[in-house]
C-alpha cells in the first residue's frame, strides 16, 4: 500500500469512528424505569403506611408501566428501612414511603445507619393527625377535666406511645410539661399494643392514628379528647385540637412521604414526584387514603422538602427542651 492509499485508509476510518462517536454522545439515556421499582415500607403490614404504600404501588405500575413491588423492612424505629434505601444505587428504583419518625430517628441515634441527609424528598403524600384517647373506665370527657385528673392523682395516670422517641413520646411529653401534670409512659412497639391495653385498661390513656382510633370511639370502646394537628381532624371533626384546648406548643403534626437516595437524578425525581402527585390528586385514591386517617395532602418535592427541614428544627427543639435520650 503506497503512501497515499494508507493516508486515504485512516481518513475514513477516522470518519467512521467520528460518526460511531457522536451516536454514542447524542445516544438518550435509558428512559426511567426499565425495570420493577421496590417501595420501602418500615411498618408492618396492614397499617395506614402499608395501606398507602399499596394503594400507590398500584397506581404508580399503571402510570409509569412497570411493577412496584412493596417491601416491608420493619425495626429499629423504622431505621432498617430508612438505611436500606438511604445505601441502594442512586437510580430511582428503591424507594422510601415513610412517617416523621424518620427525623427523629435521625435526631436521637448518634450512631444511626442513615442520616437524613442521604435521603432526597419526593413528594408528601398526606399529613397524619395523632389522636390522643382515654380507656372508656377513665372518668373524664375533655382535656381538662384529664389535666384536672392527673393533678388530683400525680403519677397515677399512664399514656402509651408507639415507642421511645417517636412522635407520640415527644408530643405527650411536650403536654405534660406545659399542662404542669407527671404520667407514667409505658413504650410499645407500635400503636396497636398500646391501643389493646387501653382497650383492655391496663394503661389510661394512649395515642395512635386518628384512622385506627376513630373506629374504637366510634363503637364506644375509647374516647378521644384531642387531636395533634394544627387544625381539626377532617374525620373527628368534633374533636378540638391541643391548640384549641389552650396548649399553642402542640402545633406540630406528622406526615406521611417517599423520599429516594440523595443523588438520584432530578429527572427520575420529578417524574416519580409526578406520578405520584397524579394518583394523590385524584378523589378516588384520595378518599382511600383519607380512610386509613391520613389526610391526603398530595405536595413536590420542593415543597415537601422544605417542610421536612422545618420540622427537623421543630422536633430537634422539643427533643432538646425535653432532655429526651435513646443513645
Amino acid at each position: 500500500m503506497n503512501h497515499h492509499a494508507f493516508l486515504s485508509v485512516c481518513r475514513i476510518l477516522c470518519l467512521f469512528a467520528g460518526i460511531s462517536s457522536q451516536a454514542t454522545a447524542g445516544a438518550a439515556p435509558p428512559e426511567f424505569p426499565e425495570k420493577p421499582i421496590r417501595l420501602i415500607v418500615p411498618t408492618n403490614p396492614g397499617g395506614s403506611i402499608d395501606t398507602i404504600a399499596r394503594i400507590l404501588g398500584a397506581e404508580l405500575s399503571n402510570q409509569l408501566k412497570q411493577s412496584v413491588i412493596v417491601e416491608n423492612r420493619t425495626g429499629a424505629s423504622g431505621m432498617i428501612a430508612a438505611s436500606t434505601v438511604a445505601q441502594a444505587p442512586r437510580d430511582g428504583y428503591t424507594l422510601l414511603i415513610t412517617h416523621t419518625g424518620v427525623l427523629q430517628a435521625d435526631l436521637l441515634h448518634k450512631n444511626s445507619s442513615y442520616r437524613l441527609s442521604d435521603l432526597a424528598p419526593v413528594a408528601e403524600v398526606s399529613n397524619t393527625p395523632v389522636a390522643f384517647g382515654v380507656g372508656m373506665q377513665v372518668p373524664v370527657t375533655d382535656l381538662q377535666s384529664f389535666v384536672q385528673l392527673a393533678k388530683e392523682e400525680p403519677e397515677k395516670l399512664s399514656y402509651g406511645s408507639y415507642g421511645k422517641g417517636t412522635s407520640a413520646h415527644i408530643w405527650a411529653e411536650q403536654f405534660s410539661q406545659h399542662a404542669g401534670i407527671k404520667l407514667i409512659h409505658v413504650p410499645y412497639g407500635g400503636e396497636i399494643p398500646a391501643l389493646q391495653d387501653m382497650l383492655a385498661g391496663r394503661i389510661t390513656s394512649a395515642w395512635g392514628a386518628v384512622g385506627t382510633y376513630k373506629q374504637y370511639a366510634d363503637a364506644h370502646k375509647i374516647r378521644i379528647i384531642a387531636v395533634a394537628n394544627p387544625v381539626r381532624s377532617v374525620l373527628l371533626p368534633d374533636v378540638p385540637t391541643f391548640i384549641e384546648a389552650g396548649y399553642p406548643e402542640m402545633n406540630a403534626s406528622g406526615w406521611c412521604g417517599i423520599f429516594a437516595p440523595v443523588g438520584t437524578p432530578k429527572t427520575v425525581i420529578e417524574k416519580v414526584s409526578q406520578a405520584v402527585l397524579a394518583a394523590v390528586h385524584r378523589k378516588d385514591v384520595a378518599d382511600r387514603i383519607l380512610v386509613t386517617g391520613q389526610e391526603p395532602t398530595g405536595t413536590d418535592q420542593d415543597t415537601f422538602g422544605k417542610r421536612v427541614a422545618h420540622d427537623r428544627q421543630t422536633w430537634q427543639k422539643a427533643i432538646s427542651d425535653l432532655h429526651i435520650t435513646l443513645d
